[in-house]
């Protein structure tokens, strides 16, 4: 009984550092395809919560105001997206970038998406980001 108590204690630190490492890799893609395929695949399928969690609003919201702005969105765009496009996309230097894309349905209007990235020899950081139904919003990022 003693080993085994020995063993489990030896390896929480190794477990909660596993997690915390994962958490550290949030807003971390491995290159610019493995991140535009996740924005837009989240995106188009509406899948909100996650999209804000992994991008870095993991620790900015609480689950409620997660499940807030989700229904919000669900609520402005009831139905996947159909279409989407980087319509503006902007290089800073030195591996900084600013880019916004839009998607699209059938009549349910525009989800506008802004990111602010670093591209940097160990993968691409999302900066910041926004979402919004209202383009003056996002462009005002730029």
């Amino acid at each position: 009984m003693r080993i085994l108590i020995i063993f489990l204690v030896t390896l929480l630190p190794i477990g909660a550092t596993a997690q915390q490492a994962a958490q550290q890799r949030d807003s971390f893609f491995e290159d610019y395809q493995d991140y535009a395929r996740f924005v837009d695949s989240h995106i188009m399928n509406r899948e909100f919560i996650e999209l804000i969690q992994v991008l870095g609003g993991r620790d900015e919201y609480t689950i409620e105001q997660l499940q807030g702005i989700n229904q919000r969105f669900v609520n402005l765009f009831p139905k996947d997206f159909l279409s989407r496009a980087v319509v503006r996309k902007t290089d800073l230097g030195d591996g900084f970038s600013q880019e916004m894309r839009v998607y699209w349905g059938n009549n349910d209007g525009y989800n506008y998406f802004y990111a602010l990235l670093h591209a940097r020899e160990d993968g691409l950081v999302v900066l910041t980001f926004t979402m919004n139904s209202n383009v003056s919003e996002v462009l005002s990022e730029f």
